[in-house]
């Protein structure tokens, strides 16, 4: 999972969250109002133009503020019961035939199954989801309309403001009803998927005996099932984990029972978690051990990741803070997740060797190194121990304490090196953490679900909104490019805050017409332009040309942001500032789709239509 930028405390967002919302919904009101006074200019002259609109805003606010919770709630009790005759029940049994047949086409032998099954459940529910509320909401109140049904209604002391709401809350409960149970259907098969047990039996491991001929180790390998084994390295005692596979392990516990020892294994451990990290800052020293800004480049188009150099003195440092002894006693639980970039085969299935070792950021005082061989596209573990190793300049060694010479003022460094020559380590500021605590998977995935939740919200809202002014195919095709659009929300803001401030390994590439100038000369995004006079006039026409861009796209909403798949099916506890984040947004979002959808109901000629 990419998670570069630390997420805001709530606290911290919502001053200029809100601050923006309020610019943005004001700029929104202007540009319509100026769009509807021209209009009526040319039918009935300025003043008269300017009279009807002024008295147009004020007739919505008050048919706003005089709407009633009674009438809301029978308008959406109908919308419900509009949907139940529209058979929208049809998709919970789609749904079961996806759940049931995924099997055939999810590879259990994947790098990591548990993430695999995770994102088919959450992408196939946010889908049919999505996808019934949106045509539920954009073809429910133009067939009323076309029918004259609507009629019905309106001729009733009941506002438009209500008729919007009422919809809008119908269709959000029954998407509501339909995530409750796919969620839980989903739930069941995640876990029935990635659930399984291996066997080991003595026959299977081979003692491993020390000088004194006494039994030090017990290694093997467990059974076949889902299509993988587990190596297993066991104390003398037999007790111990297998090692990981496919993103989990197993822990193993030696039975002696009626003179037999039989070995019991675990269910896995590492796929349905919820893992909360400390995360630290990163820096690099170069292939003389120089500080440098950043590592070494091999080429790859996406630069989120630097590298560094094997068999030199260059090393990525981590620097995490807020350390302390009462958080972790049993020493720092490091986690990571370390790419590789090899320059030659070499033995493809043994690994590229590497060594993480402590430094105490003040003295310099540095621990003995742990050596460890890459895992690609897996999260590696190790435990850093209380007691450390140290050797001196003199090539003397004493013992040191982890809190007590490492730790300088809450703040440890680890430091990570590729001791093979010729090969390199790929890493990023996110892939390296402390596991500072544990979440319940079961809580971290009702989260994520309500993340569905509020893209659901959104899409129902954006439809009802549609409707109240377009057909029914047209409002449909709206509605996707609004949702189409907003997914390109976070890229346009990034590509503008690269032009801005000219580090193109933000995005590389450059703006719409460097881009263009890229694609004719066939040459890469990788490669930056010298800063000729062409060049930096295209860069100026860029910049321009990005800021109506940025600010026009900033009014869309993303639902790729809302979801949070990405921390559920990588192990990761989904912060509640996240989701609080999420659902003010969201809010924000309905309210200005609901004013929007009333008034332009409102200004509908609906009696004539």
């Amino acid at each position: 999972m990419v998670l570069e930028e630390e997420i805001p405390a709530f606290s911290a967002w919502i001053g200029p969250a809100l601050t923006w919302y309020f610019f943005a919904a004001a700029l929104v009101v202007v540009i319509v109002a100026a769009m509807a006074w021209l209009v009526q200019s040319v039918l009935y002259g300025p003043l008269v133009a300017g009279d009807k609109v002024y008295r147009g805003l004020l007739s919505g606010i008050g048919d706003l503020a005089g709407m009633s919770l009674r009438r809301i709630g029978a308008l959406a009790r109908l919308a419900v019961q509009e949907s139940l005759r529209r058979n929208v029940l049809v998709v919970l049994p789609l749904f079961a035939l996806l759940v049931l047949f995924a099997g055939w086409f999810l590879d259990p032998a994947s790098t990591n199954p548990g993430k695999l099954y995770i994102g088919f459940i959450i992408a196939s529910t946010n889908l049919l989801v999505c996808l019934v509320v949106l045509v539920l909401s954009v073809f429910s109140l133009p067939a009323d309309i076309k029918a004259k049904a609507i009629q019905t209604v309106t001729t009733k002391p009941v506002r438009t403001g209500e008729i919007v709401l009422g919809r809008m809350l119908g269709f959000a409960a029954v998407g509501t009803v339909l995530l409750a149970i796919m969620g839980g259907v989903g739930w069941a098969f995640v876990v029935r998927s990635v659930n399984h047990r291996h066997t080991l039996t003595a026959d299977d491991l081979v003692e491993i005996s020390g000088e004194d001929g006494g039994v030090v180790s017990r290694e093997g390998r467990t059974s076949l099932d889902r299509d993988h084994r587990h190596r297993v390295a066991l104390a003398a005692d037999g007790s111990g984990f297998t090692e990981n596979e496919q993103g989990h392990r197993h822990r193993i516990r030696r039975v002696d029972s009626a003179g037999t020892t039989t070995y019991e294994i675990g269910p896995p451990e590492g796929i349905l978690e919820a893992r909360r990290p400390l995360r630290g800052t990163l820096r690099f020293l170069d292939r003389e051990g120089r500080p440098s800004t950043k590592g070494i480049s091999v080429g790859a188009e996406w630069s989120y990741r630097q590298y560094i150099e094997g068999g030199s003195l260059a090393a990525a440092i981590w620097t995490f803070t807020g350390i302390s002894e009462q958080q972790f006693p049993d020493g720092l639980p490091l986690e990571m997740l370390v790419r590789v970039f090899r320059t030659y085969k070499g033995d493809i299935e043994k690994g590229i060797a590497g060594s993480v070792r402590v430094k105490n950021p003040v003295s310099g005082l540095q621990s003995d190194p742990f050596y460890f061989t890459a895992k690609e596209f897996t999260i590696d573990s190790l435990l850093i121990p209380r007691k450390l190793v140290a050797t001196s300049a003199d090539g003397g060694t004493r013992q040191v304490d982890l809190f007590g010479d490492m730790v300088a003022d809450g703040r440890v460094e680890v430091v990570l090196q590729c001791l093979e020559p010729a090969q390199y380590y790929g890493v990023a500021q996110a892939d390296f953490y402390l596991r500072a605590g544990e979440g319940s998977f079961v809580m971290n995935y009702l989260k994520s679900c309500l993340g569905i939740w509020f893209s659901m919200l959104l899409t129902t809202a954006m439809g009802v909104m549609f409707s109240t002014f377009l057909a029914g195919p047209v409002a449909l095709l709206a509605t996707l490019s609004v949702v189409m659009v907003g997914q390109f929300r976070d890229f346009i803001r990034r590509l503008f805050e690269s032009q801005v401030t000219g580090d193109f390994s933000i995005v590389p590439g450059g703006g719409p017409i460097e881009s263009l100038v890229r694609i004719a000369t066939q040459e890469s995004i990788t490669v930056e332009w010298e800063l000729t006079p062409a060049a930096q006039l295209i860069k100026t026409l860029d910049t321009f040309l990005l800021a109506p861009m940025r600010l026009g796209a900033a009014l869309f909403p993303s639902l790729g942001s809302l979801g949070t798949s990405d921390f559920l099916a990588g192990g990761f506890d989904i912060p509640f500032d996240l989701l609080a984040e999420h659902g003010m947004e969201t809010l924000g979002y309905l309210i200005a789709f609901f004013i929007a959808g009333a008034m332009c109901l409102r200004a509908r000629e609906v009696a004539s239509s």
